[in-house]
């Protein structure tokens, strides 16, 4: 069983929808179809979201559930509209009634909403008697957003095209990130993914495709270490109109050691943490002189 199902019983399953970080992002092209063509390394984190998915008996009737969050309760909501995907295409004849249990920032490049409609997708699957393949799973995720085929293993892995075609990390390199603990932070602030990659496409400051797969090829085979392979290409048109990222990035590195990254289009940002890091207490102060009260601060592991 996939280690994200919680618990299963007759007619109810829990659910965990890990975020993700984005070790490597690099973005090498604009497409026809108006999305962008990525190179990008993801992995899950063991903070995450939590849905309750129960049968009923009202056909093909979805319904959400969203504690403290009132305002993800509506059928534009990911989870709702994967609910919906996997009812029509598998033909069921029941309704699902989803509790989410929201842990993941919105609008903060972790990845919540497609974590969580593909973990409603997982979750359909264990309520029926009649699971849908892999491959069209893929497909429904695919058609759910760009990120979210990229949720539909639990491993790290490496998302190219729009973020659909999905290839899982070898051992090397899964190696490398096992028992990484990861800083987070975010200013209390969340940011337009759309609006990003806009400014980004109008900088026309693709990467080239072939150095992005080149530096995946050297870090997997060991060439370079994690510190080394970190990047993102959307940090440049961020910073260009949040400033205030700039200085504490480089003060977490001068103080520190450690190598600040923005994850995905922001505004989460993260740092690998080497194994005997004991300043967590002054670091997470630094955070909050830098960027306010409001600053959200967490730790926590890699998802593997």
């Amino acid at each position: 069983m996939d280690k994200r199902i919680v618990s299963v019983q007759s007619n109810a399953v829990e659910v965990f929808a890990p975020a993700k970080i984005n070790l490597f992002l690099a973005v090498t092209g604009r497409r026809n179809d108006g999305f962008h063509d990525l190179c990008t390394v993801m992995s899950k984190i063991n903070l995450g979201d939590h849905l309750n998915l129960s049968r009923t008996t009202s056909v093909s009737d979805v319904v959400l559930h969203c504690s403290g969050n009132l305002t993800l309760e509506n059928n534009r909501n990911l989870a709702f509209l994967a609910a919906e995907k996997w009812l029509k295409y598998s033909g069921q004849s029941w309704g699902v009634k989803i509790d989410l249990d929201k842990t993941i920032p919105p609008r903060s490049g972790l990845g919540g909403g497609s974590s969580d409609a593909v973990s409603v997708l997982l979750g359909m699957n264990e309520l029926s008697e009649k699971k849908l393949s892999r491959e069209v799973l893929l497909g429904l995720a695919s058609e759910l957003g760009s990120d979210c085929p990229a949720f539909l293993d639990a491993g790290p892995c490496l998302a190219q095209g729009r973020g659909e075609q999905i290839s899982l990390l070898g051992e090397v390199a899964r190696e490398k990130l096992r028992k990484k603990r990861v800083f987070l932070f975010r200013p209390d602030i969340g940011l337009s993914t759309p609006e990003i990659f806009a400014d980004f496409s109008r900088s026309n400051s693709f990467s080239d495709n072939s150095w992005a797969n080149e530096r995946v090829e050297a870090w997997q085979s060991g060439s370079l270490n994690s510190e080394q392979f970190l990047h993102n290409d959307l940090e440049s048109a961020v910073f260009e109109k949040h400033r205030y990222f700039i200085p504490l990035f480089e003060e977490i590195t001068a103080k520190f050691g450690l190598v600040p990254r923005m994850s995905g289009s922001g505004s989460c940002c993260f740092a690998l943490l080497p194994e005997n890091f004991n300043e967590m207490s002054e670091l997470e102060e630094r955070v909050r002189v830098a960027w306010g009260s409001g600053a959200w601060v967490k730790s926590t592991e890699l998802f593997l």
